[in-house]
């Protein structure tokens, strides 16, 4: 680029060469203006090229773009109507008129979990749903071990018997926990009250039919005999059974003698299980085929275990009652009858209130019945 500075002082050194010290003012006024004058026709040459450069930019026409090239929808249909063949990894184009996206700044994506392998053998707690339904896993319970088991409670079932004589009976027997079964005599003064009573406890209530004892003693009224025919005996029964409401079983009063007979056993259970009622062996008698009989016919029944008051004394009913107890934990479960006797009921008022702490319960007589025989 031309420097008109250095180019002034290079003339204005020449003359003083030329002309040394005794130059006149004239001569070193047109040095000055021929200087400029130089100058100006420099810049002025300058400021031409310029313009011509920068501002005189002829104009392009259409035509001299060349062809236009047709729109291409996609890369697939371009490949597909006009495939090319080259060896550029590069795909064919025409950079010159592709539009430029906009940049954008590049962001890292979040990682996702590993996908599990479906090579891996399922969890052993994990059940594959079957083929056609939607595909959802069922947990298999894990197995319970016998460590896990919480062994069961030992419990004892009671039974009063011979209710329907007295009010005082009835009464007190009406106010043990209504677990406590009766056994109600046929034909006694106060039979239908105790059964009605005891209906409306939801209280378990039984016939307590008398049978024919060894010794000989009177049974009154509705009493089986072992001399009886089977329709004596089946009519005697069924009035019996008639005359108390609600009743759901039936159990021996006495019967020492009745329940060793095998035909007379027979006809008291057809009818029994004609009613759908349970059978209870009082077990007057160690010879006894009651409940034997009871289940080779279907019906449901127990044996009693314990007697809790053959002597009427405190203390001989607690012995009777911790006997009762070790046959429950011995077995599983026990009963014991009892009758309605001032001692008996005392001592059962307090009793049975304190059963935790001896680790067994009371439950419903219901509860101890089977139909299968004992092993």
């Amino acid at each position: 680029m031309f420097d008109f500075n250095k180019f002034v002082v290079v003339i204005f050194s020449l003359l003083v060469l030329l002309g040394g010290a005794n130059a006149s003012e004239a001569e070193l006024d047109r040095v000055e203006y021929v200087s400029v004058s130089v100058a100006n026709d420099m810049a002025g040459q300058s400021e031409q090229t310029e313009n011509e450069t920068f501002f005189e930019v002829p104009e392009v026409l259409p035509q001299h773009l060349g062809p236009v090239l047709p729109t291409v929808k996609n890369e697939q249909e371009k490949l597909s109507e006009h495939p090319v063949v080259t060896d550029s990894p590069e795909p064919a184009g025409h950079p010159m008129f592709d539009t430029v996206k906009p940049w954008v700044p590049t962001i890292v994506p979040f990682l996702d979990a590993p996908a599990q392998s479906h090579t891996k053998e399922a969890s052993p707690s994990i059940k594959p749903s079957p083929k056609g339904r939607k595909a959802k896993q069922e947990k298999i319970p894990a197995k319970k071990l016998a460590v896990d088991a919480h062994p069961k409670m030992p419990s004892i079932a009671i039974l009063i018997d011979d209710l329907g004589y007295n009010r005082h009976g009835m009464e007190s027997s009406l106010l043990l926990p209504t677990e406590v079964a009766l056994a109600i005599l046929p034909s006694t003064p106060f039979a239908t009250q105790t059964a009605l009573t005891a209906q409306k406890q939801k209280r378990i209530t039984l016939l307590h039919a008398p049978m024919e004892n060894q010794r000989e003693l009177k049974l009154g009224p509705g009493g089986l005999y072992a001399k009886m025919t089977e329709q004596e005996l089946k009519e005697t029964l069924t009035k019996d059974l008639d005359g108390l409401p609600g009743i759901q079983g039936v159990n021996n009063h006495m019967g020492s003698l009745l329940t060793t007979k095998a035909d007379s056993m027979k006809w008291v259970m057809e009818v029994l299980k004609g009613r759908s009622l349970f059978f209870i062996d009082s077990l007057t008698s160690p010879k006894s085929v009651a409940k034997k009989t009871a289940q080779e016919h279907g019906l449901e029944t127990v044996s009693r275990d314990v007697f809790l008051d053959n002597i009427r004394t405190e203390k001989a009913i607690d012995k009777q009652f911790s006997r009762l107890l070790k046959l429950a934990r011995l077995h599983g479960s026990a009963l014991a009858i009892g009758h309605p006797y001032p001692e008996t009921m005392d001592y059962l008022k307090k009793r049975l209130n304190n059963l935790e702490q001896d680790g067994v319960r009371l439950v419903r007589l219901s509860d101890l019945l089977t139909s299968s025989p004992s092993k």
